[in-house]
């Protein structure tokens, strides 16, 4: 049986609590993919948030995602990412699919039994996700894709991948393709773990596809058409989802930190917490303004977006950097705050200071959102 959007929400606020947060120092510190939180989020319905009604899921859509992944994003930051990853891969298919491969596929991501991810991010374009030198040629009546990706959550992981190339013939750079792969399909490789400084159990790894047959019923929309489905799809789904990850280690460092300067007394000033002290003060109210206005920006963005703005796109781009610049700010006051406990890895700052770097880093990168930004906002193309 569905389960409802706010029963849905309601369900991830008892498993964030219940599983997600008491595991999130252990996983992280052993790097291991959270298996057990992906297998309950799929029992629970939430890894079917974002699949159609028809198909079994609950038919919710990037409001209902954000909410989600913000609590997440404050419990365990490397099951949240997983999750984003998972709904970024699910709303592709559910927008473009054919109607055979949505009818395969979305049934099982509904009943939490099939995990999808995004393949877009290459050592050759960087930052430019959206730019990937893979080919995908025609052979012998048959179409074959090549491609060396990096940077894949949850690699060896989910039990399939969208996968981005330039399209057999492309003439230019934005002419791409959608593959849907499975992950036993021959000719699939996935490369040692990264042993990046924060997300430290999202299973990133590289991946490599060598001479991969695929199939005209495996491409997402039709063919030419990729470049505009990860604008329309992708990157509204992606950039809200990770800047509400942001915002879940934002809020978890700024709630620590503040519980810490509460109870935090010394003796020898007969008994003063640090909460006493005016720099304190300072810094937990920097802390607040940069969390309350960033959320308040999401907010606007996610209204933007359902409402079909005009200008929807500039908070797009925007949103991601804004999230990622608070997480950074308020993740290193966390950090000062926290002091000696802190950098013992007491509490979990120190995890949530190294999961607020990753977004930063992430393409489109805060630097290249900020260069697209600008010109969107100069009224310069932006390629």
């Amino acid at each position: 049986m569905t389960r409802s959007k706010q029963d849905l929400l309601a369900e991830n606020e008892r498993l964030a609590k219940e599983l997600l947060a008491p595991r999130a120092d252990e996983t992280d510190r052993a790097r291991s993919f959270p298996r057990q939180n992906i297998r309950e989020l799929g029992r629970s319905g939430l890894l079917g948030l974002l699949v159609p009604i028809e198909y079994g899921g609950a038919g919710a859509g990037i409001p209902e995602m954000a909410q989600v992944l913000e609590r997440m994003g404050e419990a365990c930051a490397s099951t949240a990412m997983v999750t984003l990853m998972h709904y970024c891969g699910a709303a592709v298919v559910a927008a473009r699919g054919s109607a055979a491969l949505k009818q395969s596929l979305l049934p099982g991501v509904a009943r939490g039994e099939h995990l999808t991810t995004l393949a877009f991010s290459e050592a050759g374009s960087g930052g430019h996700f959206y730019m990937p030198v893979s080919e995908v040629k025609r052979n012998g009546g048959g179409l074959y894709l090549t491609a060396h990706k990096t940077f894949v959550t949850s690699a060896g992981e989910a039990d399939s991948y969208v996968i981005s190339t330039r399209r057999a013939g492309a003439s230019g750079p934005t002419e791409l393709d959608l593959y849907l792969v499975q992950r036993e399909t021959k000719g699939f490789e996935v490369g040692r773990p990264f042993e990046g400084l924060g997300l430290a159990a999202n299973a990133s790894a590289p991946m490599k596809l060598e001479n991969v047959r695929v199939r005209d019923d495996q491409r997402l929309g039709s063919e030419g058409s990729g470049f505009q489905t990860m604008m329309e799809v992708v990157l509204p789904h992606f950039q809200v989802g990770v800047a509400a990850v942001s915002l879940g280690i934002a809020t978890a460092a700024f709630q620590a930190a503040s519980a810490h300067v509460v109870s935090r007394k010394y003796e020898h000033v007969g008994g003063a917490a640090l909460a006493a002290i005016p720099r304190v003060q300072f810094l937990v109210a920097e802390m607040a303004l940069e969390l309350r206005s960033a959320r308040a920006y999401l907010s606007e963005t996610v209204r933007r977006v359902g409402a079909a703005d005009p200008e929807a796109m500039l908070d797009v781009l925007g949103i991601k950097a804004r999230a990622a610049e608070a997480a950074l700010a308020i993740a290193s006051r966390a950090m000062t705050l926290g002091g000696g406990a802190a950098y013992g890895r007491r509490g979990g700052l120190e995890r949530m200071f190294r999961d607020a770097q990753a977004a930063s880093v992430m393409a489109p990168s805060t630097d290249v959102l900020k260069e697209f930004l600008g010109k969107v906002c100069l009224g310069v193309p932006l390629f």
